[in-house]
């Protein structure tokens, strides 16, 4: 039963951001108490949760490793560990026209689904986590997970917020840990009403967010697809050149913020019994961090902002757009124009 829930929360929540997992093999995985996935691609629609005009034009994640303790289960950690997370996005700003009858379907729809989404998880919570044994086995479980994530890469390449002068920004992180601790800070496993009072002490090595101006995208004369998980480690440790993986550093990054190492004590406590909130408290320990930017970063800041608002507005009147170019029926443009006008007139009168 359990290794059931343990396949189906992978299956679901990784399934929303990589292609190709199997559930019965994760099944199987989960059952033997070990789960190694390996290099798999990341989903086009991988960032949608962002609700940004941004979309994954390649992605990669090296190893997902769960390592469950069925025989010490609730009395031992399960651990679990990410390895070279690499995303590379670009803008999604394009709008095309659809009808009003289409956007409005389209918006019941969501609502629809989001409801239905919503009840379900309402009457699992009350099935499973009703002080039941297992419930229990779960919070303990979750309370006490062991987490490590290493070699992040998360970068945006834009060639259209600001015509003639591309930019690229990224965040990196070496290493991210966090494990349960007790008032001592040593590690320990909690259990019962120590659940109440949770603590977790988290590492971060070297953090950092980059912002490179008037810096040409990485390119590639092979799909995305077909590149070698040790290509992938290289074009985010390197980038690209003349069409492939580079071996050295070809330019140094602009650093908004140098890489930076510290830690963090999360801590969270729930009010009373029936309490569905919680108290939550972070204090973040940090070395000397320098934070930088330059003049030609801060242009590209405000053109982005700019393209992103833009997308905005014209996503508004998305229902009003011809489907056809400008070329082909200017007079459907200018209706376009004029009901656009029109309706901002309303609003602002």
């Amino acid at each position: 039963m359990l290794e059931d829930q343990v396949a189906s929360l992978l299956q679901k929540y990784l399934g929303n951001y990589v292609r190709g997992l199997n559930k019965e093999a994760l099944k199987i995985s989960v059952w033997k108490g070990n789960v190694e996935l390996t290099n798999m691609q990341l989903k086009p629609e991988a960032l949608n949760a962002l609700k940004l005009p941004v979309k994954v034009k390649a992605g990669f994640l090296g190893s997902v490793k769960l390592k469950v303790p069925w025989s010490r289960l609730g009395q031992d950690p399960v651990l679990v560990y990410l390895d070279r997370i690499f995303l590379l996005a670009e803008p999604a700003t394009q709008v095309e026209g659809h009808s009003e009858d289409v956007v409005q379907e389209a918006k019941r729809s969501r609502v629809r689904e989001m409801e239905m989404k919503l009840l379900e998880k309402a009457q699992q919570l009350k099935l499973e986590m009703n002080k039941s044994w297992l419930g229990s086995l779960i919070s303990t479980i979750i309370g006490n997970l062991k987490l490590s994530i290493s070699n992040i890469h998360i970068r945006y390449e834009d060639l259209e917020s600001n015509p003639g002068h591309p930019f690229a920004a990224g965040v990196t992180l070496e290493k991210l840990s966090a494990v349960t601790i007790d008032d001592n800070g040593k590690e320990t496993f909690v259990t019962g009403g120590a659940l109440d009072r949770l603590q977790k002490s988290v590492e971060l090595d070297r953090l950092a967010l980059y912002w490179d101006s008037d810096s040409i995208p990485w390119h590639l004369d092979k799909p995305w697809e077909d590149l070698l998980p040790s290509e992938w480690f290289q074009v985010f440790r390197f980038g690209t050149k003349d069409g492939k993986p580079a071996d050295c550093l070809m330019k140094k990054h602009n650093y908004i913020l140098q890489p930076v190492s510290g830690n963090a004590k999360y801590i969270k406590m729930r009010q009373n019994e029936f309490a569905d909130s919680s108290e939550q408290k972070a204090v973040v320990n940090l070395d000397d961090m320098t934070l930088c930017l330059s003049k030609d970063g801060y242009r590209d800041v405000l053109k982005l902002a700019d393209n992103f608002a833009a997308f905005n507005q014209r996503l508004k009147y998305a229902h009003y757009r011809p489907n056809v170019s400008v070329k082909s029926d200017p007079r459907s443009w200018w209706k376009y124009a004029y009901k656009v006008v029109t309706d901002q007139t309303k609003k602002a009168s």
